[in-house]
């Protein structure tokens, strides 16, 4: 959706200017977990909207795919391209095709803009590039800074995912944020490193210049956001220290000040209330991109006093385009771009990221070296094969179902993909805890004796039958006991009890685990178990 913003008072902009030194953004990020996102239906609108912003929910809606981005926007002096809370989502959210989002797509946004348009444009991001704090969401940071700063983003701020992120490794990734030679600085005005703000990253502030114009930025951390990393009572061993927002929000802007900036931009990671409170004790922040929104906003602009608030959702599904205008009475235009397929293509510089990122989990054995959890039966695996020599006719079934194949879809790619050439995800956790047995595929961890790889486990391959009915070593190792004394004991009884899943528990306990909104959204339970159906023992 587009949106011609008015503001008041832009003429006292000019009275912020001074001298300024770069300010870097640090952000940290969480484990990716490829849980499902719903298909977009987002619309997208134009409108023009005076200081009150009532105007816009009366803008027509017009469908995403047979609409131009940024339709009927004259070129303005600088666009920003704003991003954030990506939680590891470097791919559309979820595995399917069908969902938005994803780093190559949103490189091609910039592309659109810079080659197609000729316009100036920056990136800015919000924080929480990743979800978790594994070995592998600190792989994912540090490939997903690098595609940052190949993107064109010039500024970094901190969420609280990225700060649960070791802090060693996020200091050794940017040193100095201060230094006008780090190209994408981590900024954020409250948060500390190893309890002092004058070591050098994060920065408090940065100025980025562009075409002419200068944009001040800075950044805080809110209170509800902070406790949750450092609880009450918690002892934050000096590594990381938070002031007070408010306090280090006018302290950056007091230096922000000296500096002859066009306008100025707050990254705010808080609740809407701290939001709020924040931008009216210091209004004289013109934009403030806020995180802890819905993952699909409406792409509606909130006017808190003289600041404009825009959100620009979850899980890299979205990003905000914000075109500056200062010859014109509304000096702002804002569209919140639904990074669909149909108007976006995969990008050669980005699907390098992702090999290279795939290639540094195989080189790093991350499925084999990361700990792995005792199943909560205290059971263990045996293949789908050991289940077929009873189960013959289930064997069969699953063996020319499409469950029976998902691991061959990680090496080779799913039916009908022909976009860009497949990048084997066979190392990758996120893809094997769907696509092998053994593994928690919300929480993305292999239970002790699941698959590792083809070589070693290759008996795990494929959707097998423990992870709908559960290991299988108790009730093969009673069963083979069975056949030689046919003696039906409680305990054999039992077993056979506990591998059973019924229609109910199928539905609501089992399928959705992988068939969850983001990776199968076209999921209808009724339909898919024909496919799967299978009915006992022969």
């Amino acid at each position: 959706m587009s949106v011609v913003v008015n503001s008041k008072e832009w003429s006292s902009m000019r009275n912020y200017r001074s001298g300024i030194v770069p300010v870097y953004l640090l952000v940290l990020t969480f484990p990716l977990l490829l849980v499902g996102c719903l298909g977009s239906d987002n619309k997208e609108n134009s409108s023009e909207t005076g200081k009150s912003g009532k105007d816009i929910a009366k803008s027509p809606v017009v469908e995403n795919a047979n609409r131009e981005i940024v339709q009927d926007w004259t070129r303005p002096a600088l666009s920003l391209i704003l991003t954030g809370e990506q939680h590891g989502y470097m791919e559309p959210c979820g595995c399917s095709e069908t969902q938005s989002g994803g780093i190559s797509r949103r490189a091609d946004l910039f592309r659109q803009l810079r080659e197609d348009k000729g316009w100036e444009v920056v990136g800015i991001e919000l924080g929480d590039l990743v979800k978790r704090s594994r070995t592998q969401d600190r792989i994912k940071y540090d490939v997903m800074y690098d595609a940052l700063t190949t993107m064109g983003y010039q500024t970094l701020s901190l969420g609280p995912s990225d700060l649960q992120l070791s802090i060693d490794h996020l200091y050794s990734k940017v040193p100095n944020s201060t230094s006008a030679e780090t190209v994408l600085p981590f900024v954020t005005s409250n948060v500390y490193f190893y309890g002092t703000k004058d070591l050098g990253s994060p920065a408090a502030y940065r100025v980025i210049e562009a075409n002419g114009v200068k944009v001040g930025v800075t950044g805080f951390l809110g209170e509800s956001f902070s406790r949750k990393l450092l609880p009450e009572g918690g002892d934050a061993s000096a590594l990381v220290t938070f002031a007070d927002p408010v306090a280090s929000v006018k302290e950056a802007l007091a230096a922000l000040q000296q500096e002859q900036c066009d306008f100025l931009l707050l990254l705010a990671q808080g609740s809407a209330s701290e939001v709020e409170s924040l931008v009216k004790a210091v209004p004289e922040f013109q934009v403030c991109v806020s995180a802890g929104g819905p993952e699909d906003p409406n792409g509606l602009p909130e006017q808190v006093g003289t600041t404009l608030v825009l959100e620009v959702g979850r899980k890299g599904k979205y990003a905000g385009v914000l075109g500056y205008y200062p010859e014109e009475g509304k000096k702002f235009r804002f569209e919140l771009v639904d990074l669909d397929k149909e108007r976006f293509r995969r990008t050669p510089a980005m699907e390098e990221f992702m090999q290279v990122y795939q290639d540094l989990l195989q080189q790093q054995d991350i499925v084999g070296t990361e700990p792995a959890a005792p199943h909560p039966s205290g059971q263990t695996f045996v293949g789908a094969e050991k289940c077929g020599t009873c189960h013959t006719k289930a064997y069969e079934k699953w063996k020319s179902s499409k469950h029976g194949h998902a691991t061959e879809t990680l090496v080779s790619g799913r039916e009908g993909y022909q976009e860009v050439p497949w990048i084997s995800r066979i190392h990758d956790p996120e893809c094997l805890c769907c696509h092998t047995v053994g593994w928690n595929a919300q929480d993305v961890f292999r239970y002790e004796g699941g698959f590792i790889s083809l070589e070693q486990t290759p008996h795990l391959a494929g959707q097998g039958c423990e992870n709908c009915h559960g290991p299988g070593s108790h009730h093969t190792e009673l069963e083979l006991k069975f056949k030689e004394d046919r003696q039906s004991t409680p305990e054999v009884v039992a077993a056979r009890e506990a591998i059973k899943v019924n229609l109910v528990t199928a539905e609501k306990q089992v399928c959705n685990k992988c068939h969850d909104f983001e990776n199968s959204p076209k999921f209808n339970f009724q339909k898919y178990w024909e496919k799967v159906l299978h009915r006992g023992k022969d």
